[in-house]
């Protein structure tokens, strides 16, 4: 019997409870340093030339030009070594830019609160001291509060146990005593503008967000109205064409229409409906996305019938997407949940697919409902480019969004909402999304459902 085992009943929800808080909470701190590294990435190659030129440089500057009590040239060629990899960042290959975040987090933490600050330390000169200030103040521009106080406590803690455990070394205690009062102003000063910039830019997202449910319900009014006139021209077009051949039989002076532009006119009257109906449901979409998804009630439901709903009502561009998509003849399973969740899930997934498969030039796309013991899947796959390794773990994150180009290269493009969407939607539900891709060969995102009778569901 395991330990585990031994544990009352009432502990065993606990325990797990804690160790769920414990990985939810490290999850947050992985996307807070991959967004962080993310709007750092424009400058790291700047930032790598001009950290390990100068940490080399410097050491003639503070050593002859104008000496310092203490210098060590190796430990400055090593850190000035820890720039190098981000001075030539557009040369990584892609699967090592997985690991860019931990990489630009270990760089900042050795280069800047541990060299400087154990520098600092031994020489205590106001050259060192201001150094050290403008370190902190580069830091805080460069991270968010929580990220920043882990890295200049690492760093420092490294610091102070380097210096420690030199055996020649000497603390300037009045020096550093009187140095701390202005290194605190200046971390609170510098925390207080990040947190006023940070509401700056929440209190945009929501202006943009707002902005957005507004304009998505006033463009309802408009597409109704085309839809309106779409179907009234469909209605009465052909009694206006046989009006119109009779008129020539009667040798009436009529202008001519040419078949090819009949066969226009009604292709017209097909864009408009189908473009229409693409507009309502990218709205649909919008609008769900921006509404809690907790408030949504859950019944249960068939998961073929939500998949051929959504195939069913899906804007197809043309005859020919539609063929692309092929479900599994067989499978189905109760599942409990809300409809529109469920299709919108799936349009998602349609959407991103049909999008890659045509910008790559290739690929179909098979749908299987899979009844299973454990749980329940939907399984959505395509034969098209696949996802890099550096950008599969952040395709959940909310406003992250790419797109892999013929060439490999890749652009961010649209607004980075929907598989967000898609994830937190299947939580609320009680299930998962997760993506296996190979790049070049495949992609494929897995729904999760527990049975509606297992009482998983928190």
């Amino acid at each position: 019997m395991s330990p585990m085992d031994d544990k009352p009943p009432t502990q065993k929800p606990f325990v797990h409870m804690q160790w769920w808080l414990l990985l939810r909470a490290m999850a947050r701190f992985e996307t807070t340093m991959f967004l962080r590294t993310r709007y750092s990435q424009p400058k790291m190659v700047a930032i790598g030339v001009v950290g390990s030129f100068s940490l080399a440089v410097y050491y003639p500057i503070w050593a002859y030009l104008f000496p310092q009590p203490y210098e060590n040239l190796p430990m400055r060629l090593i850190c000035s070594a820890t720039f190098i990899p981000l001075a030539l960042l557009p040369w990584w290959p892609r699967r090592l830019r997985t690991h860019l975040p931990t990489y630009w987090y270990f760089a900042m933490t050795v280069a800047m609160p541990f060299f400087v600050g154990y520098m600092t330390l031994r020489n205590a000169t106001p050259a060192w001291l201001m150094t050290h200030l403008a370190c902190v103040m580069l830091l805080m521009m460069l991270f968010d509060i929580a990220s920043f106080f882990l890295v200049f406590t690492l760093g420092s803690l490294l610091a102070a146990l380097v210096f420690a455990l030199s055996p020649d070394a000497h603390l300037h205690g009045q020096t550093m005593l009187e140095y701390i009062p202005l290194l605190l102003f200046g971390m609170v000063g510098g925390a207080t503008c990040t947190v006023s910039s940070n509401m700056a830019e929440q209190s945009r997202i929501d202006a943009l967000t707002a902005a957005s449910n507004n304009i998505a319900h006033e463009l309802r009014t408009p597409l109704g109205s085309l839809r309106i006139a779409a179907r009234a021209v469909a209605r009465f077009m052909p009694d206006l064409l046989r009006s119109h051949r009779l008129a020539e039989s009667e040798g009436l002076p009529v202008p001519e229409i040419r078949t090819q532009n009949l066969h226009a006119l009604e292709r017209s009257i097909g864009v408009m409906e189908r473009e229409v109906t693409y507009a309502n449901t990218i709205i649909d979409m919008l609008l769900l996305s921006a509404r809690p998804i907790g408030e949504v009630p859950l019944s249960p439901l068939s998961a073929r019938d939500c998949v051929e709903q959504a195939l069913r009502r899906f804007p197809y561009g043309s005859r020919a997407e539609r063929e692309r998509i092929v479900l599994s003849p067989n499978g189905d399973f109760a599942l409990r949940g809300e409809e529109t969740l469920v299709v919108h899930i799936l349009f998602n997934l349609l959407r991103n697919a049909l999008f890659h498969t045509d910008r790559a030039g290739k690929g179909d796309i098979r749908i299987f409902v899979e009844p299973d013991e454990p749980a329940n899947r939907i399984r959505v796959y395509d034969t098209g480019p696949g996802i890099p390794p550096d950008v599969l773990p952040r395709i959940f994150n909310r406003f992250y969004s790419y797109a892999s180009t013929s060439a490999g290269a890749g652009t961010v493009t649209g607004l980075g909402i929907g598989l967000a969407f898609c994830r937190a939607a299947m939580e609320h539900m009680g299930g998962s999304i997760v993506c296996r891709t190979n790049l070049g060969e495949f992609t494929e995102f897995i729904l999760t459902f527990p049975h509606p009778d297992s009482g998983d569901r928190q």
